[in-house]
């Protein structure tokens, strides 16, 4: 993959989006990281979920970091879906030059990966927050609501206790 200023051509790019995107899939995040000043490369992947991937974000660099999140509605029957999100991360040191190169080649890298459904730009941990983002999540969704936001391993959100809704949007 080698789209305009952003290269994009380690295959493991590829293969590790494919294993995130398989609902059997052993990993639930993965990161992606600039080698050079636009080469783009596979940093590291996990399944520890959001807790796991928001502890590898640094002050000092900009991060692609992708996360599985299932949403689950349990009614009379539970039905699950995944939603595949992309988290911006430009961390609080990031020198000017190199943010403001981060727009363009953030876009060349949505149009390369498809299937994202979500997208976030952090640059402290608040922003990854797990209320946060299934405050963020849901309102970026449709008419029909899950009754569950699933980050992890342990790391549940049930839009009943989000009662304070409003204080993290």
């Amino acid at each position: 993959m080698s789209n305009g200023n952003l290269d994009l051509s380690d295959p493991a790019i590829r293969e590790t989006w494919e294993s995130l995107a398989d609902s059997n899939g052993k990993i639930n995040w993965f990161i992606l990281s600039y080698e050079g000043s636009t080469k783009i490369k596979v940093l590291s992947s996990g399944d520890g979920g959001l807790k796991e991937l928001s502890s590898q974000f640094v002050s000092d660099q900009v991060l692609f970091g992708f996360l599985k999140v299932g949403a689950e509605d349990r009614k009379a029957v539970t039905s699950t879906r995944q939603k595949l999100a992309l988290i911006t991360w430009i961390g609080a040191d990031v020198g000017i030059m190199k943010r403001a190169k981060v727009g363009p080649q953030r876009q060349s890298l949505i149009n390369e990966i498809e299937g994202i459904q979500f997208f976030l730009q952090a640059s402290e941990q608040s922003d990854v927050d797990i209320m946060h983002l299934a405050s963020e999540i849901l309102r970026s969704g449709g008419a029909h609501k899950p009754t569950h936001y699933i980050f992890g391993p342990g790391q549940e959100v049930a839009l009943s206790d989000m009662s304070n809704f409003k204080t993290y949007v």
